[in-house]
């Protein structure tokens, strides 16, 4: 992946992530100075290089970094190497994080490399960074000059860098740098692009319209000013007079009584107002008056600065859209004009600001408190997933409630547990008790409260879990009778008649079951008016009840217990009955603390997989007040730390009841997993039935793969060589059609160690694999016909198409082209292990033994936004180019312009990745794969497992040689393209496509491929033909789909396909950071999707035509217009728009910019718009399909976007008036609802 870096060279990045930065040569000054020295650096006699090499080298410190000690020594005693393996020695006794240290560690008893000079330290991996240090001759001078303290200070204690001309720079020791700022804002936010045009008058004119509207408004509000300003002089007055009377001398008397005069003159005149009256006059005219004052400030800033610096948006476009909507929104009557001030509710945080009204410097990083904060404090769901053990009772014997008695022994290991052994606070207050296992008695506060959680655990030991399971998430037999099999055939075909018009499987499975239809009720919330008991009736009536059947498919089976899931509501009521049973009342403090907790409940139980729920939400609401219980004893006044400690004893039980219990009670009574057709929506299922569904799924994944049970004595004839054998576990993912298998790493073969040499042996073994991947590809990228057609993402897929369609373009024939879907049938189980050795061993040749070379780096830039972002690589190479040096290796890296702007930071480095070795890897993954069923054990004798991120890869390799060698000829005049087992065709021959499809009908039995009947299309007839009758026909003329892609099957012109959204809740395929800047986090989130959705692909007009690329601009709009909504709905706190209109605005006008700077890169040789708004795509063509997206989204939910649809149909007016009238024309053709009722299924 390449990347260009940024706009911040690294010493810039170095001075905001560092408290100090020197150069060698300045630092060394300030210690002649602080320590009256003398150290002359470079002396007569020293070769050029070394002198480079001091420019070069840079010393940076920390902010708690360790300063040198009192009287250093400045001279050499030891040498360098010497040096750097006592550093290295101390940061491993240390157990810190250097990149001087990387490859080292403390000896053990299956250490085998010592290091000289240090005693106790091993090498374990080349680390060429630090053996540069300890060998190079530079380094060795620098040593004479510094001495031996100051080296190791500076090794230590400091983090060196070396700069690489022309702009990057590599890390030599000091923490790692990926670790200094996590996720960030290094820079603050300022105006850092430039508009690609000349802001025209049009645009001074609104902005002067805008702020003559302004003043207009304040002349309407004159009597407050006029008022303020009596009350002003009538104070100033006071004071000249009691001045005049202090300096008499300094007055005349005339004026003295003129004064008087004109005071109780302004006395008559003024109506009498009271002081709190003033106050607030005040506070409204200073807010005003700010904000004027920044508005003039912003425009002479503009005016003055933008030709010379760049916006904070991209590079794209004016900003004016920004000004039109605020002005706009301004002008609503009734609107406090203080309202329209960006402010810091949605974003929060430090330096959390919108655009900025004047440019701001650099600055280092300011450090977090000591306090931590409770927005930083995450529960995340994720950790829920996947667990399907069924436990007696419910609860796992080693849950906490479980394992404690109603004793006081029992009461006291609970509080321990909950506040005195929680290390969420790290304050004094934590640590004002001993440590539990000391602790002989709890102290008076928590001593008082015994009754309480005594009652905790006697409600949980009673509680009947299993009997509020059945009630609230009742169990449905399996199978329908015969004439309710009918009927649930009748519902799939209706299902798929209402999908059709997507051409795809339909992404949710219909409600079929009494369940199903109470859950539909529920969650579309039309249920208030009904109760739940009439619900419950309709659907008995509807709904009789089932029975089972001995004799069924296990496909239909499959289907309708998938169909059986609790719905989201069900699971809630069951935990909300759960904890109204189990904590005393006492516990919640009042009704209101109650409400909030049960909310945030419901909240994290309609999050998504990735969600996370911070601290600062549990407890937003809540008051500590209520809660008498935390109290140590009852006081009027209330100390400060009083206060704290009462917030934060609340804080913890919150936090232990929802990410323990609530956890726990999750994870015993649900199997909790995402599916494929909701993306990220989470599906509760009762383990019961998950087991049942768990149990077919295997049942069908023995048909589909070979699996040989092993015998005992096999296992123990593996578990006798040296070998590490690792055994997986299956995990099924439901999807529309049934289960997917997935293959996970789960223990070793044999006696288990300890888990820590167990972690330690998966993530060799994991590096072993991802080592295997980079020799893969780079082998690949050697020799790309291999892999035959092959494409691994849309950036092939587009060079590959583009090819083909210029070559089209270029024989201006009216050619009829013949499309040809096909999809391999379970392709990943079917490949002969045999095949694909063979295939491999033509990638890797084990006759010819080569030695690769893998350097592990990360690479970190500072992005356009001033937010810190990291990569990890890994860079394959032969003893042929392999660069020994980072700095060598680095330099490449700009030769070859894949990077600049960068800071390198080595991790590790592999010379001894032979091709035999890897080729025996490789056969031990594929012909030795072991999976653990029922506590037996199985070797997959066909396919490879799925999962693996070898997979895809190895699928691509043995269908490639497939193509090279059966499929050879019939791409003539077309393009053949294979996404791992996707298969497309487009040729302008009507017999190379039958023959394509024929011979893929017919089956490859030496690959394993066959294919699968009902997801294979082509657009033309093929009734003739009866081996093609389940192959689904489309019109001659359509859009083909084809991985996510619409192709014109008569201009060959490109679209997204949007129908996998059909019947899917944007919220599932959107997660959302609950930070304390959120707004911010939103902001970015959004404009990193729209950047990933604005393919060359879709962009291109030497590909797609003009209108087309409109259809592609809006539809990107207007999904975007769908996860804002989503993202507003997900704002911490219930932040409103109303809050902050302008912010929200502001983010809006954003995405015109952002995606014009892309369209301009795809058509980087074509002039596509002008500065009056003309050209083939002007920006302001863009930005009112930006606003008519918004705009059209927005108006479905017109209640909570009211502030903002006034704007936007303004500016989208506005815009109108400037575009040409044919130009307007084409917007509203492309904008046409028939053209998207894609979107009218879509869930937000």
């Amino acid at each position: 992946m390449k990347h260009k870096g940024s706009m911040f060279d690294p010493l810039r990045i170095l001075k905001a992530l560092y408290k100090e930065v020197y150069d060698i040569a300045s630092y060394v000054n300030m210690l002649q100075t602080e320590y009256s020295c003398n150290i002359a650096m470079f002396q007569d006699g020293d070769p050029k290089t070394f002198g480079t090499f001091l420019s070069h080298l840079l010393v940076c410190i920390q902010k708690d970094g360790k300063p040198l000690h009192s009287h250093p020594s400045f001279v050499q005693f030891s040498s360098q190497r010497e040096i750097v393996a006592r550093v290295i020695q101390r940061i491993c006794e240390k157990k810190k994080r250097n990149v001087l240290s990387f490859g080292y560690g403390l000896i053990d008893e299956n250490s085998l490399s010592h290091v000289k000079y240090a005693s106790n330290i091993c090498n374990f991996s080349p680390n060429q960074t630090t053996a540069t240090v300890s060998t190079s001759i530079l380094w060795e001078t620098l040593l004479t000059r510094l001495g031996d303290d100051v080296m190791m200070h500076l090794l230590e204690n400091c983090s060196l860098f070396v700069m690489v001309p022309p702009s990057c720079c590599y890390q030599v020791s000091g923490q790692p740098i990926y670790n200094l700022s996590k996720d960030d804002k290094c820079f603050p936010l300022r105006i850092k692009q430039r508009y690609p045009m000349t802001l025209n008058n049009i645009f001074h004119e609104v902005r002067r319209k805008a702020l003559n509207f302004r003043n207009k408004f304040f002349k309407r509000n004159c009597w407050k000013t006029k008022l303020l300003n009596k009350y002003k002089d009538l104070k100033k007055g006071r004071v000249i007079h009691k001045n005049q009377q202090t300096h008499p001398n300094k007055t005349n008397s005339l004026e003295m009584t003129t004064q008087r005069r004109q005071t109780k003159r302004q006395r008559m005149d003024t109506c009498p107002v009271s002081n709190k009256r003033m106050k607030i006059l005040h506070n409204e005219n200073t807010m005003n008056s700010l904000f004027v004052k920044q508005d003039l400030k912003t425009e002479a800033l503009n005016e003055e600065y933008l030709p010379h610096l760049k916006t904070d948006s991209f590079d794209g476009c004016s900003n004016f859209p920004i000004a039109v909507m605020q002005e706009s929104y301004q002008q609503e009557p009734g609107k406090k004009l203080n309202d329209c001030n960006v402010i810091k509710k949605c974003s929060g945080g430090n330096g959390d600001k919108d655009v900025p009204s004047q440019v701001q410097s650099l600055k280092p990083v300011s450090t977090p408190e000591s306090k931590v904060s409770l927005s930083k404090i995450l529960i995340d769901f994720s950790t829920l997933l996947y667990c399907s053990k069924v436990y007696k009772g419910g609860f796992p014997d080693t849950f906490l409630l479980n394992k404690l008695e109603r004793t006081s022994s029992g009461i006291q290991k609970l509080i321990q547990a909950i506040f005195i052994s929680s290390n969420l606070f790290k304050s004094c207050y934590d640590h004002q008790y001993p440590d539990e296992r000391s602790l002989k008695k709890l102290p008076k506060r928590y001593w008082q409260i015994r009754d309480v959680f005594r009652e905790l655990i006697e409600n949980h030991k009673k509680c009947p879990y299993m009997a509020l399971l059945n009630k609230h998430c009742p169990r449905f037999t399996s199978v329908f009778s015969h004439q309710k099999k009918d009927l649930t055939v009748k519902a799939f075909s209706e299902f798929g008649t209402k999908q059709s018009y997507s051409n795809t499987m339909a992404n949710t499975i219909p409600f079929t079951s009494k369940q199903d239809f109470n859950n539909e009720l529920m969650e579309s919330g039309n249920f208030t008016s009904v109760s739940q008991r009439t619900i419950t009736e309709t659907c008995e009536s509807l709904y009789e009840p089932l029975k089972e059947t001995k004799i069924i498919k296990d496909e239909f089976c499959l289907l309708t217990l998938l169909k059986q899931h609790s719905s989201v509501w069900q699971v809630y009521m069951f935990v909300r009955v759960c904890l109204q049973k189990v904590v005393p009342g006492t516990l919640w403090g009042s009704s209101r603390n109650k409400r909030c907790f049960l909310r945030n409940v419901k909240n994290l139980i309609y999050s998504v997989k990735y969600d996370k729920i911070s601290l600062s939400e549990l407890m937003r609401k809540i008051r500590v007040e209520d809660c008498s219980w935390i109290r140590l004893k009852s006081t009027r006044f209330v100390s400060v730390s009083e206060h704290v400690l009462r917030e934060q004893n609340l804080s913890k039980f919150i936090y232990w009841l929802m990410n323990t219990y609530v956890a726990q009670l999750l994870k015993s009574f649900f199997y909790i997993t995402e599916t494929l057709f909701q993306k990220n929506k989470l599906f509760f299922f009762r383990k019961e039935l998950w087991k049942r569904i768990q149990n077919i799924g295997l049942r069908k994944h023995f048909e589909n793969v070979q699996l040989r049970l092993m015998s005992s004595q096999e296992m123990q004839d593996l578990e006798q060589q040296n070998s590490d054998y690792f055994i997986s576990s299956l995990r099924f993912v439901p999807k529309s059609s049934g289960l997917r298998p997935i293959a996970k790493l789960c223990c070793m073969l044999g006696a288990q160690p300890s888990n820590e040499c167990r972690n330690k042996k998966i993530q060799h073994f994991n590096s072993r694999v991802r080592n295997l991947f980079s020799v893969l590809n780079y082998e690949r990228s050697k020799k790309s016909e291999i892999v035959g057609a092959s494409v691994f993402g849309l950036d092939d897929i587009y060079k590959r198409w583009k090819k083909f369609v210029l070559e089209f373009q270029e024989s201006k024939d009216k050619v009829k082209f013949y499309f040809v879907k096909a999809d391999v049938k379970s392709a990943y189980d079917t490949i002969p292990h045999s095949k694909l050795k063979e295939v491999v061993s033509k990638l890797i040749q084990r006759s010819t033994e080569e030695h690769y070379c893998i350097r592990r780096y990360a690479t970190v830039w500072m992005d356009s936004a001033g937010k810190m972002r990291k990569l990890f690589k890994q860079h394959v190479s032969t003893m042929n180019d392999f660069f020994p040096g980072i700095n060598e290796f680095a330099s490449h890296l700009q030769d070859c312009s894949i990077m600049r702007n960068t800071i390198l930071v080595e991790q590790s480095l592999s010379l001894n990745e032979n091709s035999e070795d890897l080729l025996s890897f490789l056969e031990q993954l594929i012909c030795s794969h072991i999976l653990r069923i029922n506590n037996n054990y199985y070797m997959q004798c066909c396919g490879i497992p799925q999962g693996s991120i070898l997979s895809s890869l190895l699928c691509s390799l043995c269908y490639g040689d497939m193509e090279n060698c059966i499929f050879r000829g019939v791409e003539e005049n077309g393009i053949l393209m294979r996404f791992t087992d996707d298969f497309l065709l487009v040729t302008p021959h009507l017999e190379h496509a039958k023959l394509f499809l024929r011979m893929l009908t017919k089956g490859i039995p030496q690959y394993g491929c066959s294919l699968s009947p009902h997801k294979t299309a082509v657009n033309f007839p093929v009734d003739d033909v009866p081996e093609f009758s389940e192959v689904k026909t489309y019109p001659a003329h359509c859009l083909f789909p084809w991985c996510g892609l619409l192709f014109d099957t008569q201009t060959l012109e490109v679209y997204c396909d949007y129908s996998s959204y059909a019947r899917t809740s944007i919220h599932s395929s959107l997660t959302f950071c609950h930070s304390n800047s959120a707004g911010n986090n939103m902001r970015e989130k959004l404009i990193r999707i729209l950047k990933l959705k604005c393919h060359h692909l879709f962009l291109d007009l030497k590909v797609n035509s003009q209108r087309t690329v409109y259809i592609n601009v809006y539809k990107i709009f207007l999904l975007q217009a769908y996860r804002f909504h989503v993202c507003v709905l997900q704002l911490p706190f219930h932040q409103g728009i109303r809050s902050n209109p302008a912010f929200f605005l502001n983010v809006i006008s954003e995405m015109a910019p952002c995606l014009y700077t892309l369209l301009k890169i795809c058509n980087k040789d074509l002039t596509i718009g002008f500065k009056v708004a003309s050209g083939s795509i002007p920006f302001e063509a863009v930005q009112w399909l930006s606003y008519h997206a918004f705009t059209t989204k927005l108006t479905v939910h017109k209640a909570t976007y009211k502030c903002l649809l006034g704007p936007l149909k303004r500016c989208e007016a506005w815009l109108s008036g400037k575009l040409l009238h044919e130009k307007v024309h084409l917007l509203r053709a492309v904008t046409n609802g028939s053209l998207h009722k894609d979107f009218s299924t879509v869930l937000s």
